[in-house]
């Protein structure tokens, strides 16, 4: 068993909550096929890391441009002709602002690319392909992710790490031990102390979980990140 792909991790609230995603906007996705998640009922884990890290690509593929309808055929596409379950979690996709393409030389053929929607080869252009948040492991498939609604500390998602709940790199430290602590009404100086953190890492790891005043009416800065 791969525990990137074989064990459900997160439930949907949970995706939304560490991708900083509405939740309607990951059940839209579900429903187009871009996506996939297991069966099980409200509340239960039915989205795996490798979902987790589709979802997250999968945000930044519709910032780049691409339309959910040309994500989600690729995806399936893919699905069924290379046996990829999650294929937006696998390094050799790319894209040139207005379709996905696949890297052929990852399935034993000459090097090059190749747009997945019609099987054309021989693409010029610049391609770009991956992203900064992904750590990708030698089999070409995502390791970890680091969660981009974190600012001013690296938080990621490890499946060897803590059942592939959000961590502080390096530390181990779980973020969901943190908010504990401030629900419990310590300072940011206590759980500083306790967990051996500055105060505005305190601060970092709490800043995406607090509605502003506005929050109704208004919604957060989206999360930035780079594609490569």
């Amino acid at each position: 068993m791969d525990s990137r792909f074989d064990r459900p991790l997160y439930t949907r609230a949970e995706v939304a909550l560490h991708l900083g995603l509405p939740a309607t906007t990951l059940g839209d996705w579900l429903r187009s096929g871009a996506l996939a998640a297991g069966a099980g009922g409200r509340g239960e884990p039915t989205i795996t890391f490798a979902g987790l890290v589709e979802t997250h690509m999968l945000r930044q593929l519709r910032r780049t441009g691409l339309s959910l309808q040309a994500i989600g055929e690729a995806a399936v596409a893919l699905r069924s002709r290379a046996g990829r379950q999650y294929p937006l979690a696998w390094s050799g996709l790319a894209h040139d602002g207005r379709d996905l393409l696949i890297e052929i030389a990852a399935e034993g053929r000459e090097a090059g690319w190749e747009r997945i929607r019609d099987s054309q080869g021989g693409l010029p252009g610049v391609l770009r392909r991956g992203s900064a948040a992904i750590g990708w492991s030698d089999d070409g498939y995502a390791a970890t992710l680091r969660l981009v609604i974190y600012q001013d500390i690296d938080v990621i998602v490890d499946p060897s790490q803590s059942r592939g709940q959000p961590v502080i790199a390096g530390s181990g430290v779980r973020v969901e031990d943190v908010l504990d602590r401030i629900r419990t009404g310590a300072s940011y100086r206590e759980i500083a102390g306790k967990f051996d953190l500055e105060d505005f890492e305190v601060e970092a790891l709490v800043r995406p979980h607090i509605r502003p005043p506005a929050f109704r009416k208004s919604r957060l800065p989206e999360p930035q990140d780079a594609l490569i």
